[in-house]
């Protein structure tokens, strides 16, 4: 896995760089997440999100859910000290309320429902020097699934 994760970027990282939110991570547990669903996973980059998940594939129908991977910080490891806070207040700036609205439009105007994919990333000590299967097991995946309301479609 830090094989993975270090090569993830260009070029390299040292391993003593890689943190437990690095997106190459957060975003292959979001994939193996929905692969282990059932769900066949391919890029969205077309539509302003992460992933897209298709029912059975894209050679059989479009794909009904657009993914946006967001990392949290549930953790009480990421608040104990002031300089741990800011970075994680932060980058949840990063994604604010108008980034989620544009998302949100294209994925209402393609006809599909924008899935926000919240993994919980763990603190570092738990990852560390651990196998593949224990680092998914320490993240946790929440989803939310949102539709734009358009009044003029739900009139009576």
């Amino acid at each position: 896995m830090k094989l993975f994760r270090q090569h993830s970027h260009f070029p390299p990282k040292a391993l003593s760089t890689l943190a437990p939110d690095d997106r190459f991570l957060t975003h292959y547990v979001a994939y193996h997440h929905f692969r282990s669903l059932g769900w066949v996973v391919r890029p969205g980059t077309k539509f302003a999100v992460d992933y897209l998940l298709y029912n059975r594939g894209p050679v059989f129908a479009h794909a009904a859910f657009g993914v946006q991977v967001v990392p949290s910080y549930t953790d009480p490891y990421w608040f104990e000290t002031l300089e741990r806070r800011d970075i994680v207040t932060r980058k949840r700036k990063e994604k604010d309320w108008w980034w989620f609205h544009c998302v949100n439009r294209i994925q209402t105007q393609v006809i599909k429902t924008l899935v926000l994919c919240y993994v919980d990333v763990p603190p570092p000590h738990k990852i560390d020097g651990k196998d593949v299967g224990t680092v998914l097991k320490a993240f946790k995946i929440r989803e939310t699934a949102i539709r734009r309301w358009v009044p003029n479609r739900t009139r009576d």
